[in-house]
């Protein structure tokens, strides 16, 4: 069998430059619904800046959505739009929404898709107090004084997350300090802020709320939209968190899943399953998971490869973060594969978590 795969391998490079155009054009490009409820800190001019950086860099679909220009107004049109986002940006203050619309959030954060949340999100809700503590895993008890400087820091055990790639590990914002200690006791801090005389407060952090990832900073202050780390750390978090396992809907076979790196490894270590990596082939001999066979999904052929396979065996699919071999194992449901579990944070994930790469 490995003999097969390999002879199918060295057709990758035929079609390599075709089909990056065909891959554009079939790999579902994530769709991101940003929302601007809050006047204090003009998210309405700032997040249309975010957008612009998730659809230049990232390719991503987005929407914005806006409060009324009114403060009195206590409403946000077009919520239904959550129900297909792949992931939610909230930048909301204080806002007493009709039920119907804030069913929309709760129906949204039930669902297990990812969540991040922007400076006055920790107090989105007026009618929904525990949302700050249950989704966000936050602790909002006010801030201190406009006047004090805030200086933000990368926490040391902390330092190799994904989400802090490129961040620097001291800068500057213009913002208050938000008080937020303790966080909930799962909370996993990322960035620390200090002001002189006052102990330092957790600025930026991951939770989870029942299988939702969930991403939180109280920077935000539009002066930090000039500032490189706080843009690469949106960034960063963005991708972060498309590429967090899913929960498989009701109507999706059981057989077709995305999971975690310790998830992944344990049925690698099994040994019994067929483990495709979906890179390019320069990518796989730089390095790739022990026993893994490289089919690239960006060869011309790559449909014809996958329909010489058994159908039947369970295949371990990943390419470098997730958006590829999310693609390919949408293929292998169209061709009839009954079983196929996708490596959410890709191979990249699995290096950074310390697992086992071979040459």
């Amino acid at each position: 069998m490995k003999a097969a795969f390999r002879s199918v391998v060295s057709l990758s490079l035929l079609g390599l430059l075709c089909l990056q155009v065909h891959a554009a054009t079939t790999a579902k490009p994530p769709s991101i619904v940003l929302i601007s409820g809050e006047f204090e800190y003009k998210s309405a001019e700032s997040l249309p800046l975010l957008q612009k950086q998730l659809e230049s860099k990232l390719g991503a679909r987005c929407v914005l959505l806006r409060r009324p220009a009114d403060p009195k107004a206590q409403t946000i049109a077009g919520l239904e739009v959550l129900d297909t986002a792949d992931l939610a940006i909230l930048f909301i203050r204080r806002m007493t929404l009709p039920e119907e619309q804030l069913a929309q959030f709760r129906k949204y954060a039930a669902s297990g898709r990812p969540i991040i949340g922007l400076r006055t999100a920790s107090h989105a809700f007026e009618n929904w107090k525990e949302w700050d503590r249950e989704v966000l895993g936050g602790n909002y008890q006010n801030h201190h004084n406009n006047q004090l400087a805030t200086t933000v820091r990368v926490l040391p055990g902390a330092a190799g997350h994904p989400i802090l790639a490129g961040v620097a590990g001291e800068f500057a914002t213009p913002g208050s300090l938000y008080r937020n200690t303790p966080l909930s006791a799962d909370a996993k801090v990322l960035l620390m802020g200090s002001i002189e005389g006052r102990p330092a407060e957790p600025v930026a952090w991951t939770h989870s709320f029942k299988g939702t990832p969930v991403f939180y900073t109280s920077l935000g202050h539009a002066k930090d939209f000039e500032n490189e780390s706080f843009n690469r750390l949106l960034l960063n978090a963005v991708q972060w968190a498309l590429a967090q396992p899913r929960p498989a809907s009701a109507s999706e076979p059981t057989g077709f899943r995305r999971v975690g790196v310790a998830d992944f490894e344990q049925l690698w270590l099994g040994k019994k399953h067929a483990v495709l990596d979906v890179r390019t082939e320069d990518e796989f001999k730089a390095g790739h998971i022990p026993g893994a066979v490289n089919l690239d999904v960006l060869d011309a052929d790559f449909e014809k490869q996958l329909a010489a396979l058994d159908k039947s065996k369970t295949y371990l699919v990943h390419c470098a973060s997730g958006r590829r071999s999310a693609n390919a194992a949408g293929q292998m449901k169209t061709l009839g594969f009954k079983s196929v579990v996708d490596l959410a944070p890709g191979f990249n994930g699995w290096k950074a978590a310390g697992k086992p790469v071979e040459k």
